[in-house]
């Protein structure tokens, strides 16, 4: 079992001895290589995802074959392709590794028990929530009322020093702004 996790988890509220030690049995790793899928439009996504090291991007293809980028997680991310998860459907986006990525996952029947017997994890789960609901609102916002220039600044005050790993055609697609807009705005800053 992964100690970042434990840590993460433990940030967001205090973790009883049994729930580290539940963790400890139900938590399993997985290693993807770069362009490798943790789920594929189509698939039911039934793991909740911990990134304890690289890059993922969370995505979905248009009718023209298209992709556009809803998600660019790092390090210490939470990753579910959100209605697939919590409404057990085929998911309309796809997860791929950006980079040799290492998470760590518990299944969604898991989670559920999590809840039933740990009442903190219904703590952490509300606190992860309400922080990604915030985040998708805000870029959402800046999404709809900034320049490019703007959005790009975002971005980067976002995700810091993580912001130079992405692919530029990820990072255009997340802000909806053309490569060569992007591209130009790089070269500003």
């Amino acid at each position: 079992m992964n100690k970042e996790v434990i840590r993460f988890l433990s940030q967001l509220t205090p973790l009883s001895e049994e729930l580290e030690n539940r963790l400890n049995l139900i938590l399993k790793g997985q290693t993807l290589k770069k362009k490798e899928f943790l789920l594929r439009s189509g698939e039911v996504c039934s793991n909740i995802y911990y990134l304890e090291k690289g890059l993922v991007r969370v995505f979905y293809t248009d009718e023209e074959g298209e992709q556009w980028c809803s998600g660019l997680l790092s390090e210490g991310a939470v990753c579910i392709a959100v209605p697939s998860f919590f409404h057990r459907k085929r998911s309309e986006e796809s997860i791929q590794a950006i980079e040799d990525t290492t998470v760590y996952y518990h299944s969604y029947e898991e989670l559920e028990a999590l809840y039933k017997e740990f009442p903190e994890y219904n703590i952490i789960a509300r606190k992860l929530i309400t922080e990604y609901y915030v985040l998708s609102e805000e870029r959402n916002f800046w999404l709809r009322k900034h320049s490019a220039e703007k959005k790009y600044q975002f971005f980067k005050e976002r995700f810091g020093d993580t912001a130079g790993r992405f692919p530029i055609k990820d990072i255009a697609s997340y802000l909806g702004i053309k490569i060569e807009t992007l591209s130009r705005l790089r070269g500003k800053f």
